[in-house]
């Protein structure tokens, strides 16, 4: 009571009960246990064949506050079987259901109590700490969110709240809070069941104490808890893990050597390993691959007077233990040799430079000069003279001669790797192309099924070869400027074979394929030109040696002969004349031999009776029995030209031009005229074959669909006969057919002018190939390395490692995608080249593991250690068959007495006596965990009797003691 100002009295009212944020805390924690349905009304109970390393966990986080302060609470449980078959399961767990209790003094226990007295699983190895410390399937853990409590009072009040909720809820599922700083992982829970309950308790020290080093002051430990020392009856059950760690293991002078590529093989004599040594990328690691090798050696479920440890002697010995098991620990952080020469070459996608730049051949003196030349040239105000021409060529002449006059000891790749990287891209070079065929012959056949939906190149074309080859210089020999300096020497063999007619080898014959990548086609272009061009030289070849063995052999032939075979050769120069003609921009005017060709119509013979008739040309052969409209002559198959080829971006820029003109009259007459080139050209040669015919005949070889024919009775005869006419479409006015061959010429196709000109078409590519930038050919080129390492990858990981199958067929789909996106970008492939690290990582395990076991030694356990091997590649943790007597145990022997004469590590030896031959093969235990169990009555012997459980874990740098104390409640 107090005083006003006015002084009359005020009486304050304390309300308690108002609730006090203790009350609230419980209150919220109360409604989120109910929430999940974790009292003992749910479907949570124990199973005792659940196997906790190959359980599938589930996790449900909430959030509640005590004074302001967040807390985080999360549920986790081994999700049930029938967990995701309905909605309902998944916001609320599903837990095993129980199977037949072991005993009738366990019907009353609590289900994590029986997980704690019947763990089959006794050493788990990637699960939450606390399943790993007390075998436990489910529990909810209490954390703060962002600080840590460290005040004792503090602790104690959440245990508390955690024990009042856990009694009010009647939940089964152990509750824990999270305590201390986060690395620390200290725990302190409680479990309420209705007749008894559980305290779990923790000690966490940075150093081991002397005294608790050992199974015998652990016992010591655990009984005093227990109040254990008169009951001398009650046994506690013990199980013992020891941990030693093989390290170091890239140290070691047997651990396995990566592979690197070259051109040459060492020792190679013959030609064929110089050209297939450079036919795939670097592999492996730079390091090994394995950081350390952990064997465990275990006692499970013995009893305290069986083994003997202690400060004096000890029978815990590794080669002793009945159970072992291995664990590999892979470095992460280790670069693969494959992926990384890929990478640095896609890098390349993002070079600004030209390929002058990257060899340091421009020259900005001779520019200027050549620029101010042309300047002069083009000013019309300039008087121009001889000197000034004569300038222009020597600027013009220093410019062509710059790269090849570069001196030899300033490029990036040495001569004579050149020579070799030059016979791996071309190999008919050598003169040996049957003897490597051979050789990749099996390779190729078996990769092309793996590739063919791949729009790249050929395995072991020369663009393919080219690839491998850019990759290895790229990270070898000089980066950017190795790489243009091989393209460079890769543009100069173009133009030298279309100069020399050598056809490029490895190359699909026939019309470029569409199905491939866009430099590939053009490769496939510039074949089809080298081979139009050695037929045309072989035919001008056959014409000269004709002439010249009529004139030699047969003097008297008659003029008319002479004037024929002269007439076939001067067609074939005019053709070349019109071959120079179309090299200039304006094709409308070329000059031509007067004498050569007057008229393009075949030459005109006289008949019998003084009239002039046309011989015919460029027959093939006859059609059938099918004979002239107008005459009784034959029809005859004629020679025609081949149409000319064309790659995808050449159809594409044609579509796009016929687009482009419209849909007007003379647009759509200019477009059927671009489209009826190759049927005037057919319709001449038609003409020229078969003299005297008429549309219907063409129409009858050409398009026989549009040649109606019926049967029509003669009037004067009566006879039936079979006549045709020209379909409807073929009668429309202004048909192009029909204005088409009222304007064809009965010409041959040998002296047409030619539908397909090789030699501008193959200009065309050549200047393609030679103004790329560097990011261009790494764009086009590295399609067909990432190939080459898919190839590889394939080839050593599909045998050694089997489990590795899948995902190489998903990083096949995968690069198919990449490479058929009509839109190209090395982003796409760089994501490629990230899942090959992962396979690349695997198959180095691999050969790793393989190496230090010895599974290349024949013997009749090698196929065990094999598959011992390829179970820790994919396994967390590998039970050893036999233990210390099977095969693998010996061969993890001969691993580690290997490693211990190599000085690494000291020998452990638990007994006094240090000439123990057998402990020495083993280095000292870098780990080791205790687990003691009993059933004991608490707090007094005449309580009934639960289950007492400690786990003690001490290494390097921590010591903890992890405990779960039992007490009877019916009667406190």
């Amino acid at each position: 009571m107090s005083e006003s100002e006015d002084g009359t009295d005020i009486f304050e009212i304390t309300d308690f009960t108002t609730a006090s944020e203790f009350e609230r805390f419980v209150a919220q924690l109360e409604e989120v246990i109910h929430e999940w349905k974790l009292t003992t009304n749910s479907r949570y109970s124990y199973t005792k064949d659940l196997d906790i390393n190959t359980a599938k966990w589930q996790e449900l986080t909430d959030e509640i506050t005590f004074a302001n302060f967040p807390f985080g609470i999360t549920f986790y449980c081994i999700k049930g079987e029938d967990s995701q078959s309905t909605s309902e399961n998944m916001n609320t767990p599903t837990l095993q259901i129980s199977s037949e209790l072991s005993s009738s003094k366990e019907g009353l226990w609590a289900p994590a109590l029986k997980e704690l007295h019947h763990n089959k699983q006794e050493f788990p190895s990637k699960v939450h700490c606390l399943c790993r410390w007390y075998g436990l399937a489910s529990f909810v853990v209490i954390y703060p969110k962002s600080y840590s409590i460290s005040d004792e009072s503090r602790i104690n009040m959440l245990v508390s709240a955690i024990t009042v909720a856990s009694q009010t809820t009647s939940c089964v599922v152990p509750l824990f809070v999270q305590s201390l700083e986060p690395s620390r992982k200290f725990y302190t829970g409680c479990l309420w069941s209705p007749n008894s309950t559980t305290s779990f308790q923790m000690v966490h020290l940075n150093r081991v104490p002397e005294k608790f080093k050992n199974l015998c002051g652990l016992l010591d430990v655990f009984k005093q808890k227990l109040n254990m020392q008169r009951d001398i009856q009650t046994k506690a059950v013990v199980s013992v893990r020891l941990t030693c760690v093989l390290q170091d293991l890239e140290r070691n002078v047997w651990s396995w050597p990566h592979e690197q590529a070259g051109f040459l093989e060492d020792g190679a004599k013959s030609t064929v390993l110089s050209l297939t040594g450079a036919n795939c990328l670097p592999f492996g690691t730079y390091e090994d691959s394995i950081e350390n090798l952990c064997l465990y050696a275990m006692w499970l479920n013995m009893s305290e007077d069986v083994l003997s440890d202690n400060s004096a002697n000890s029978d815990l010995e590794p080669l002793s233990a009945p159970i072992w098991t291995t664990q590999v620990t892979m470095s992460k952080e280790v670069q693969g040799l494959l992926t990384q020469c890929l990478l640095k070459f896609a890098n390349l996608c993002d070079s600004k430079e030209s390929f002058g730049q990257a060899v340091g051949t421009k020259d900005e003196k001779n520019d200027n000069e050549l620029a101010d030349a042309l300047e002069k040239l083009t000013d019309p105000h300039t008087q121009y003279n001889l000197p000034s021409l004569s300038r222009v060529s020597r600027v013009v002449s220093n410019t062509r001669s710059r790269l090849s006059s570069h001196p030899q000891t300033d490029s990036p790749i040495p001569l004579d790797l050149l020579n070799k990287i030059l016979l791996h891209v071309f190999p008919d070079a050598s003169g040996e192309q049957g003897e490597v065929d051979e050789i990749l012959s099996e390779e190729t056949e078996g990769l092309k099924e793996v590739f063919k939906f791949y729009k790249t190149a050929p395995v072991h074309s020369p663009l393919y070869n080219l690839a491998v080859a850019c990759c290895l210089v790229n990270h070898s020999y000089g980066g950017l400027k190795a790489v243009a300096h091989l393209w460079h020497e890769f543009v100069l063999e173009m133009r030298y074979r279309l100069d020399n007619s050598i056809l490029l080898p490895g190359l699909e014959k026939g019309l470029p394929n569409l199905s491939q990548g866009i430099l590939y086609q053009k490769l496939q272009m510039l074949n089809c030109c080298i081979e139009t061009k050695i037929s045309r030289d072989q035919n001008v070849s056959t014409l000269h040696e004709s002439s010249t063995d009529h004139t030699t052999d047969k003097p008297e032939t008659s003029a008319e002969g002479e004037g024929v075979i002269s007439h076939e050769i001067e067609s074939v120069e005019c053709t070349e004349a019109d071959e120079a003609a179309d090299e200039d921009d304006n094709e409308e005017f070329f000059d031509c031999e007067a004498d050569s060709i007057e008229d393009n119509s075949p030459a005109p013979t006289a008949s019998s009776d003084g009239a002039i008739a046309l011989q015919p040309q460029g027959r093939l052969c006859l059609l059938g029995e099918q004979k002239l409209m107008n005459s009784d002559e034959f029809i005859y198959v004629p020679l025609t030209q081949e149409p000319s080829p064309m790659t995808e971006d050449m159809l594409e820029e044609h579509a796009d031009m016929l687009t482009r003109l419209g849909t007007s009259s003379s647009g759509s007459s200019l477009r059927a005229r671009l489209q009826s080139a190759s049927l005037v050209s057919d319709m001449e040669s038609f003409k020229a074959a078969n003299p005297g015919c008429v549309l219907e005949d063409f129409v009858r070889w050409y398009s026989p669909r549009d040649f109606i024919e019926e049967s029509v009775i003669e009037k004067n005869t009566g006879n039936t006969v079979e006549k045709g006419c020209l379909s409807k479409r073929m009668l429309v006015p202004g048909n192009m057919w029909q204005e088409a061959w009222s304007n064809a010429k009965p010409i041959p196709a040998k002296r047409q002018k030619r539908l397909f000109n090789d030699t501008k078409e193959a200009e065309k590519v050549l200047h393609l190939l030679a103004n790329l930038t560097p990011a261009q050919v790494a764009l086009h080129l590295l399609p067909m390395a990432c190939q080459s390492a898919i190839g590889q990858i394939k080839k050593q990981g599909e045998d050694l490692v089997p489990s590795l199958a899948p995902s190489i067929k998903t990083l096949i789909s995968q690069l198919e995608r990449v490479t058929r996106n009509s839109s190209q970008s090395a982003g796409a492939y760089i994501d490629c080249i990230h899942s090959m690290h992962s396979a690349e990582l695997v198959i180095s395990r691999a050969k790793s593991l393989f190496l230090k076991f010895g599974c290349d030694e024949v013997s009749e356990d090698s196929e065990d250690v094999r598959e011992f091997v390829l179970s820790l590649l994919t396994q967390e943790e590998v039970k050893v068959v036999g233990g210390a007597r099977g095969p693998i145990g010996k061969a993890l022997r001969n691993l580690f007495q290997k490693h211990m004469q190599s000085g690494h590590q000291n020998p452990y030896s638990s007994s006094k006596d240090k000439s123990d031959m057998g402990s020495a093969v083993f280095p000292k235990p870098v780990a080791k965990e205790y687990i003691l169990r009993t059933v004991a009555p608490r707090p007094t012997p005449y309580s009934q009797q639960l289950p007492q459980y400690m786990r003690c874990v001490m290494n390097g740098y921590e010591y903890r003691l992890c405990g779960a104390f039992s007490e009877d409640s019916t009667f406190v």
